[in-house]
């Protein structure tokens, strides 16, 4: 099997399984019904450099979910991954592009057992609160249990960034933030000019902070 190929095919759920395995775990959360190009190009990059990827989405049977239910989902399937024998607490990784990188982080916000957060392109203020959305991610952020990696699409406001750092400084948490030159709906699409230094940023945080043997 080639490095960062999939054992499980699936539109819902697949497994990365690495050449060279570094002893990270992570688990990617897809936003979506099914997932996306983007989510299978995010999983193969974390298997490429060494870790064993699970990607799920975060749907009941084909439908969508609101942020509570998808978080309470992500929560199961941390938890479900953290007690499987053989996986590493000190790195395990929750990761996600757009809505999930969005959930990765309310879900890092729920509960301890990720050592680090990767949101890629995914809102922390969103423009309004709907039934689905309820609670502003922003505002969960005192909670928040790990390390978070934050890649902003062209669309978040200076005002947006400024209001993300304050809160993230005022509760001490260790963050970096990368902006993109795309809509953050567009990361991991195929540009290799826009998702490569957003990459190499992301790999070099998670260097810097996971523990493997």
């Amino acid at each position: 099997m080639s490095e960062g190929e999939d054992q499980i095919e699936s539109d819902r759920a697949r497994v990365f399984t690495p050449q060279s395995p570094s002893g990270v775990t992570a688990l990617v959360l897809g936003g979506d019904v099914k997932l996306s190009p983007a989510d299978l190009s995010l999983s193969e990059r974390l298997a490429a450099e060494g870790a064993l990827v699970f990607a799920r989405t975060l749907s009941n049977e084909g439908e969508p979910l609101s942020d509570r239910e998808a978080t309470a989902m992500a929560t199961e399937e941390l938890s479900a991954l953290i007690a499987t024998k053989g996986v590493e607490p000190d790195a395990v990784v929750l990761a996600g592009i757009g809505r999930g990188g969005t959930l990765a982080v309310l879900c890092a916000c729920r509960m301890d057992g990720a050592a680090l957060v990767l949101d890629l392109g995914g809102p922390l203020v969103y423009k309004e609160l709907d039934e689905g959305r309820s609670v502003q991610p922003l505002e969960m952020l005192l909670n928040l249990s790990a390390p978070l990696f934050m890649a902003f699409g062209e669309e978040v406001s200076d005002e947006e960034r400024g209001w993300v750092e304050s809160s993230l400084s005022q509760f001490a948490r260790t963050y970096d933030i990368f902006t993109a030159t795309v809509a953050g709906s567009e990361l991991f699409s195929g540009a290799a000019d826009v998702d490569e230094p957003v990459w190499e940023a992301a790999k070099a945080f998670l260097q810097l902070h996971l523990e493997t043997s």
